[in-house]
């Protein structure tokens, strides 16, 4: 909370439906930042999908792989540590490259969900700005 400058008063009357748009777009901004960071770990992951498939690429296709099934990577975790249940397979470098091409499709297609979401999200956020600069002007800061 920033105090006025000694001297200016607050002219601006808050009503109800002003303190509701203020709080929706407080909700939306936060959702907003929380879809950001799940993109980012999904471009991520996407990223390092297509870095295992080209290295993958280098092997003979019956050669037998080390493959997770289960388990869950721990997203906090700076060196992808696996968190719950999960074991190592062995499957053939093909089959590998199916099931690594499959996830790097569901994943392309959860991002594209995510900017879509974002897209909407922003224009929305534009327009309670917009609403909200109009009526208190400087009184109101919406901006980072």
């Amino acid at each position: 909370m920033e105090l006025l400058p000694e001297g200016q008063n607050n002219s601006s009357n808050v009503t109800l439906d002003d303190q509701l748009l203020i709080n929706k777009f407080s909700t939306l901004m936060t959702h907003y930042d929380r879809l950001n960071d799940k993109l980012s770990n999904l471009q991520q992951e996407k990223d390092s999908i297509d870095d295992i498939t080209l290295e993958l690429e280098l092997i003979d296709e019956d050669e037998l792989i080390d493959y997770l099934i289960g388990g869950i990577s721990n997203p906090s975790s700076s060196n992808s540590d696996i968190i719950g249940d999960g074991c190592f397979v062995k499957l053939k470098q093909s089959k590998v490259m199916e099931n690594l091409q499959l996830k790097s499709d569901n994943l392309s297609i959860e991002i594209d969900k995510i900017n879509g979401n974002l897209s909407d999200l922003s224009n929305n956020l534009k327009n309670l700005k917009s609403t909200l600069y109009a009526k208190f002007g400087n009184a109101i800061n919406l901006e980072r």
